[in-house]
């Protein structure tokens, strides 16, 4: 476990990095194409992304699931509300939970172990219950949240505290069903499905959970890199199958009925590296379309795999933190390399790119450059909204990547999260804004 605080402090270094700067976009030298080596469409291909149909979110179960659909929000937006959930980013609390949203309500987990339920369309604190107690910080890993409706009709929540301690809460009598404490500290976040429950914990064991009563119905052991790093990824379920995003850029296909390891891949491109070099944890979550998924590694690379035959289908050279978005026939990727990417989904090839500042002060002689950390990309009405480091949140056409707007908010924690018409922005200092 010292081994992996060691690596833990050096990736908190440059996920903390901050600045109230203006960027100053004359001064940083662009990523062009020849130095990804990506391969690009024919150009009647390149403005048209072929994405799917508007739709309007209802529920959001799982964090991050709005990632597959071409949200019905009509831009540009106007704030209807705003309200502080007592919690903000800082060095001994380096990310901040992400919220769900169930039936026209908001659940949010701070990390200060407060569970809030607000009305999603006044912005009213309903309630708010402390969940987990003496979260002294959360530097371990982040707390996690994950929802579903039972069959009775109740909002069931499920949640860790970034350690040790996992619970299962009815909103509706506001009572706690059952809860457990683990040996080992869970890693990563929560995936719940009607049956089950999904997690890991910081050595590489996954646990399946009966989501009723909290039993164990399965686990299996994965194993773990020493130098693996804070994330929030979840596993995803395809087809019966568990994908598990895991360490040094391996990933992980289980068989849901036994927790058999069906197959397994790894997408890092520093694996042939020194440990201290090596950072190709999947932090993003996996996306699924179709039987076929798609992993981003910090490292720098994103993989599309058939779950079913194993095939790996294409790999591009553009990686990060982020989850990417997917829509028809294109999924869209913002990389550690300061570029936002549209790639056909089918192919690999790219329909466009645009590039932006990988660091602040790159050129300063008297300040440290920083990693600038983008936000995003969110597909709202087949516009895509990335927030910057100086706390806009830029549109673009999602067809040709052409900027068509901005919305000033405040620097970003989380990708913008749309659901019912409405757009929910949580910031750096623990703000939830909503716009309409």
């Amino acid at each position: 476990m010292q081994t992996k605080l060691f690596f833990l402090i050096i990736f908190l270094s440059i996920m903390s990095c901050s600045s109230k700067e203006e960027l100053n976009l004359n001064n940083y030298i662009p990523i062009n194409k020849n130095t990804l080596n990506l391969n690009f469409l024919i150009d009647e291909d390149k403005n048209n992304s072929y994405l799917s149909e508007v739709l309007e979110i209802k529920n959001i179960f799982n964090p991050e699931t709005y990632k597959i659909l071409n949200s019905m929000i009509k831009l540009p937006p106007q704030k209807i509300w705003e309200i502080d959930t007592n919690q903000k980013i800082d060095d001994e609390n380096p990310s901040l939970p992400k919220p769900i949203f169930i039936e026209s309500n908001v659940y949010i987990l701070n990390n200060e172990g407060s569970l809030f339920k607000i009305n999603g369309e006044t912005g009213k604190i309903i309630w708010k219950k402390i969940i987990f107690l003496n979260l002294e910080n959360t530097i371990i890993g982040t707390p996690a949240l994950s929802g579903k409706l039972n069959k009775d009709g109740d909002v069931v929540l499920y949640l860790h505290n970034g350690s040790d301690e996992l619970v299962a809460y009815n909103t509706n009598n506001e009572s706690r069903l059952w809860s457990l404490k683990s040996p080992l500290p869970f890693r990563g976040g929560i995936t719940v499905t009607d049956d089950f429950l999904f997690v890991s914990d910081f050595e590489g064991n996954f646990f399946t959970f009966n989501a009723v009563n909290g039993k164990i119905v399965w686990s299996t052991f994965l194993g773990s890199d020493s130098n693996s790093i804070y994330t929030a990824a979840r596993p995803i379920l395809v087809d019966k199958k568990i994908v598990v995003p895991g360490t040094g850029g391996s990933f992980f296909i289980i068989s849901l009925d036994n927790g058999e390891i069906l197959w397994t891949e790894n997408i890092s491109s520093n694996k042939d590296l020194p440990k201290l070099f090596h950072t190709g944890d999947i932090v993003a979550n996996p996306i699924n379309d179709d039987s076929n998924i798609y992993l981003v590694s910090q490292s720098g690379i994103t993989a599309a795999f058939n779950i079913n035959t194993s095939e790996e289908l294409w790999s591009v050279p553009v990686g990060g933190f982020e989850t990417p978005s997917l829509s028809g026939e294109t999924i869209f990727i913002v990389g550690n390399s300061g570029s936002l990417v549209a790639i056909d989904k089918k192919t690999g090839y790219v329909r466009w790119k645009k590039d932006f500042p990988r660091y602040i002060n790159e050129n300063s002689y008297f300040k440290d450059k920083e990693l600038i950390l983008y936000k995003g990309p969110t597909l709202v009405d087949s516009h895509l909204l990335l927030s910057t480091q100086d706390g806009k949140v830029k549109i673009f056409d999602a067809n040709n990547g052409n900027e068509t707007g901005v919305i000033k908010v405040g620097k970003l924690a989380a990708s913008p999260m749309p659901v019912e018409k409405k757009l929910y922005f949580l910031t750096v200092n623990g703000k939830l804004i909503a716009y309409k």
